[in-house]
């Protein structure tokens, strides 16, 4: 039996259109071991552009009696886009736990021990401790943003709703005490839906239906 060209093409694009959705592209948008130590300096954080997808930073702090104790970088989120997570994908240390936190802008003011200087924070490790955790938990692989807005989790900061919109702001990743840490955190970066781009999908899922219909029938 011979089927009509439509039912192909509308069978493809609907597979074609959820292989996308469902694998978004991946890439490592800064790795000290290649590009160099991440920024001491509040004032001067490494500045990376955000791209769609999976966006990864790897990287190691060392203490600050060592004077590596903060690594400051300040992402930038393009127009159109939002960041969906916030993933400690990775955390290779002898000590329990580091401390990340954010704020917007292209540069970090106030103090950063302050918790009001910070939109959300957390703490992240093998045994990370956070007001709302007892015992202390692992954070590995765990999306911190929706934890960072939670002002139970973060007391104190001015707060922030995820997921976070276009614009720049400036993360710090710490290990204050002297000894090597290593970590990953993924950041998801997804645009943000156009009107009538869900009817598209869901139109086109339709006529896949429609078609595998015809086939069986």
């Amino acid at each position: 039996m011979h089927y009509p060209s439509v039912t192909k093409i509308s069978l493809f694009s609907a597979t074609l259109c959820a292989l996308l959705v469902a694998a978004p592209a991946k890439a490592t948008v800064y790795d000290e071991a290649i590009s160099g130590d991440l920024s001491n300096n509040p004032a001067a954080p490494n500045a990376l552009t955000l791209t769609p997808g999976l966006n990864s930073v790897i990287g190691t702090v060392s203490g600050f009696d060592n004077g590596d104790g903060q690594d400051w970088v300040s992402f930038t989120i393009p127009t159109g886009f939002v960041m969906t997570s916030y993933i400690n994908s990775k955390y290779v240390s002898a000590d329990d736990q580091g401390f990340t936190g954010f704020q917007s802008g292209s540069s970090f003011s106030g103090d950063p021990f302050v918790a009001i200087s910070y939109a959300g924070y957390a703490h992240f490790g093998t045994e990370a401790t956070n007001p709302d955790l007892t015992p202390p938990v692992s954070t590995v692989g765990v999306d911190l943003l929706p934890l960072m807005a939670d002002p139970s989790f973060a007391p104190g900061t001015t707060g922030f709703t995820p997921p976070l919109a276009a614009g720049t702001y400036t993360f710090l990743i710490q290990q204050g005490d002297p000894v090597t840490t290593g970590y990953q955190f993924d950041m998801t970066v997804r645009s943000v839906p156009e009107p009538g781009s869900s009817l598209c999908l869901l139109g086109m899922g339709g006529l896949a239906i429609l078609a595998l219909r015809r086939c069986l029938g």
